[in-house]
């Protein structure tokens, strides 16, 4: 995915253990051209935040129901510090939207072959990984049409065990005859 796409959703990706959904976006291009840049990545947060206000995670992930949404941003290069500024402002807004912001950079050096001088002790605290399972839209909602407020989402049926009642019934019997 790119950050040029901005129709698209670039990956959802869901931590079971800390029941999280992070809806991620990739920024492949470096801050050259500073006022571009900002724009891209504008128009791809008003899309996210679009798509999930419209109910449309819920509807292609119906298991993320009642997880924390976190908007993952992912970067290739390094923020100048007038990005990081922006980028400042980029989270309160998704903040006070309602979501949680991650950012994490990727250093792609190694895969272009560029050499780089590894530090022999990085002092950093572990992180989060970013998600444990990678989920693929449910294909029995994407026949749905599209919700336009997440209030009218029908509730999610309950799990039904098929075996449940049968085994309690053939133990009822057996205490019944016994």
């Amino acid at each position: 995915m790119s950050l040029r796409d901005v129709d698209a959703i670039d990956y959802i990706g869901v931590n079971i253990l800390f029941r999280r959904v992070y809806v991620g976006l990739f920024d492949e291009l470096d801050w050259r051209d500073e006022r571009e840049h900002q724009d891209l990545l504008t128009k791809k947060i008003d899309r996210y935040i679009r798509y999930i206000r419209s109910g449309k995670l819920l509807l292609n992930y119906p298991k993320v129901r009642g997880y924390e949404i976190v908007v993952e941003y992912v970067s290739h290069h390094p923020m100048t510090p007038s990005a990081v500024e922006f980028w400042k402002s980029r989270e309160r807004l998704l903040h006070e939207a309602g979501y949680a912001v991650h950012i994490r950079g990727v250093d792609v050096r190694h895969a272009l072959g560029i050499s780089v001088d590894e530090p022999e002790h990085v002092n950093a605290e572990p992180v989060e990984p970013p998600a444990l399972e990678v989920l693929d839209p449910d294909p029995l909602t994407q026949q749905l049409a599209d919700v336009s407020d997440i209030s009218y989402l029908p509730p999610l049926t309950p799990e039904r065990r098929p075996h449940a009642l049968p085994v309690l019934r053939r133990l009822a019997m057996r205490h019944a005859t016994g």
